[in-house]
């Protein structure tokens, strides 16, 4: 019986490894993954990234996948019913980047928090979905001392007990900072799309908002709320078609590339679990998992000396002015230039990954975040 072949996404930490043993492998740009090439390679088994369209069109070409998998926690470029009705195996990499997305945000607010008016740094923090990422920014939030409100109307209507839900508008009235982690839903009674449009809360207190879901999620629109004063953005409505007047917005605190979840322990993770979703559907025990590339200590800064900041650990300033820089670009420039900066991405350690030195950080309350965060302090 001759070997599955196997397509896989080249921008996929340690794909290889995870998959050459399994099949035979083709490691492809995301822009050659196409139902032609898929047809012609006589692919079986496929994993992507959001970047990569699965629908029915591609599914129409390529008559021989019997299984799709997705190194993302989001599946909202799949077409999950074109999917079943070819009866199409479907895994994701769901929970995969949760922590790191949880640290990415309060990472983003120590950053700004300078930058911040006064009635926003005041108040609640708002965390709209409670699932992967919502349910591990809720208590990382809580233990450094912010009161937090949580809106997830599916977990409510099921009687969830793990929080005390407040509907959106309340949410909305009583929070002036509001963060997103819903995954991307157009129709239906829990549509996600043009999330604050949809619900269209009353005009509340100065908001911060911060997006590290999916673009569009928050419309263009949405942020030019008059009480929207200030944004995080990872995440970009019509992405990776970015509007040059959002970046040079300044309510705009923090552009991000969407990579909020790009730790390597986060990548680790989803190719890990793609590795076991590919041995399952081809009946075999998985062999691989990873650890092997995960340095058991980190070195702790360039600069011994120096004391600490955030951006010592989450690349905030070259982040933003990298996405800035492409307001500058033609539209097609432009978005091939952020996928780029995705693609190329120098992947960041999650912060239990770190020991740091006390003397590099001597300020107590420094200290105490730190270990709150997850750093182990030596």
């Amino acid at each position: 019986m001759s070997e599955p072949v196997i397509v896989v996404d080249d921008a996929i930490s340690h794909a290889t490894q995870a998959l050459a043993g399994l099949g035979r492998l083709h490691c492809l740009p995301a822009v050659d993954i196409t139902g032609e090439r898929l047809a012609a390679l006589r692919a079986a088994l496929l994993v992507v990234r959001s970047v990569t369209r699965v629908d029915a069109s591609l599914l129409d070409c390529a008559r021989q996948l019997r299984f799709v998998g997705t190194a993302t926690a989001g599946t909202d470029h799949l077409d999950i019913p074109a999917l079943a009705a070819r009866g199409i195996a479907v895994a994701s990499a769901a929970g995969c980047n949760a922590r790191a997305v949880a640290e990415w945000v309060v990472g983003a607010l120590a950053f700004v928090e300078h930058q911040l008016p006064e009635p926003v740094r005041c108040g609640p923090v708002g965390v709209v979905g409670f699932g992967n990422v919502g349910s591990r920014l809720t208590p990382l939030l809580r233990r450094l001392g912010h009161e937090v409100l949580v809106c997830d109307p599916p977990l409510a209507r099921r009687g969830a007990q793990a929080e005390a839900f407040v509907s959106f508008s309340e949410l909305w009235r009583r929070c002036p900072i509001v963060s997103f982690h819903v995954p991307l839903i157009h129709e239906g009674r829990d549509a996600t799309w043009a999330y604050v449009d949809r619900e269209s809360p009353a005009v509340a207190g100065p908001k911060l908002l911060i997006n590290t879901s999916r673009g569009g999620v928050i419309r263009e629109r949405a942020l030019d709320r008059p009480d929207v004063v200030a944004a995080i953005l990872d995440v970009w409505d019509g992405e990776p078609a970015l509007a040059p007047a959002r970046l040079s917005d300044p309510r705009l605190l923090l552009a991000s590339p969407h990579v909020a979840g790009y730790s390597l322990e986060a990548k680790l993770a989803a190719t890990r679990m793609m590795h076991e979703a590919v041995c399952a559907q081809l009946g075999r025990a998985p062999s691989w998992t990873g650890q092997d590339a995960l340095p058991r200590v980190l070195a702790t800064s360039k600069d011994p000396s120096s004391l600490l900041e955030v951006n010592d650990f989450i690349d905030f300033v070259g982040d933003d002015a990298r996405v800035r820089a492409l307001a500058g670009l033609p539209g097609p420039a432009r978005a091939a230039a952020f996928e780029q900066l995705r693609r190329g991405y120098q992947l960041r350690r999650e912060f239990r990954s770190w020991r740091i030195p006390r003397e590099r950080a001597p300020a107590p309350k420094l200290q105490a975040w730190l270990q709150t965060v997850g750093f182990e302090l030596t």
